[in-house]
């Protein structure tokens, strides 16, 4: 997969339908530093890294069709498969509409049919990077960019995420620890979050 070409073209897409570019450009820059951070805990490479930016960058497109918000992680996730994809494989797009689909709402769950169809590899990597931008969500959930830098401590039984920015960064860190529900189930571990500086 050319990398640069795929992401290129999963933002032109974002671009196409996106009404809040800032958003979600700055989700994907959490999502892919929380990814870069929690590599020891997920053990997944340079593709995931992409599919998860691409998902991070097409969560919301599904507003530009419920504009009431209602249900619109299931149109995101709708509009991702019927794009006409030229650099992701139809699996590689199952998984990003998949991970997009998760960011909210319910967790994967094997009564969803679209994720109980996936094999069960495709469907541990759509949970663990879920997992991821759900936080990376819930830390811009004022959708005014406050949270600029995060980094993570591994820690036996949990991580800390420790966050810097504009403050108060208060509203963010809980969106943040309500929406880490699908992380601590699938890494083990509780996760906290945290405005102190790491030592």
């Amino acid at each position: 997969m050319n990398v640069v070409a795929a992401r290129d073209e999963a933002l032109a897409l974002m671009q196409a339908l996106e009404e809040d570019p800032h958003h979600v450009l700055h989700v994907a820059v959490l999502a892919v530093h929380l990814f870069d951070e929690l590599e020891d805990l997920h053990g997944l490479g340079d593709t995931d890294r992409l599919l998860l930016e691409s998902a991070a960058l097409l969560h919301d497109i599904g507003w530009s069709v419920a504009p009431d918000g209602r249900g619109h992680h299931r149109e995101s996730a709708r509009l991702i498969r019927e794009h006409h994809w030229v650099n992701f494989t139809a699996g590689t797009v199952n998984v990003v509409a998949q991970i997009a689909r998760y960011h909210r709402k319910s967790p994967p769950d094997l009564e969803h049919e679209d994720f109980a169809a996936l094999a069960p590899r495709e469907r541990e990597r759509v949970q663990q990077l879920a997992a991821i931008l759900r936080i990376a969500d819930g830390l811009d959930r004022r959708h005014v960019q406050s949270v600029q830098h995060l980094s993570a401590e591994i820690l036996p039984g949990r991580v800390v995420i420790h966050l810097s920015g504009r403050p108060p960064l208060t509203k963010e860190m809980d969106a943040g620890r309500r929406k880490s529900d699908l992380a601590t189930s699938i890494f083990h571990r509780e996760f906290e979050l945290t405005d102190t500086p790491s030592r």
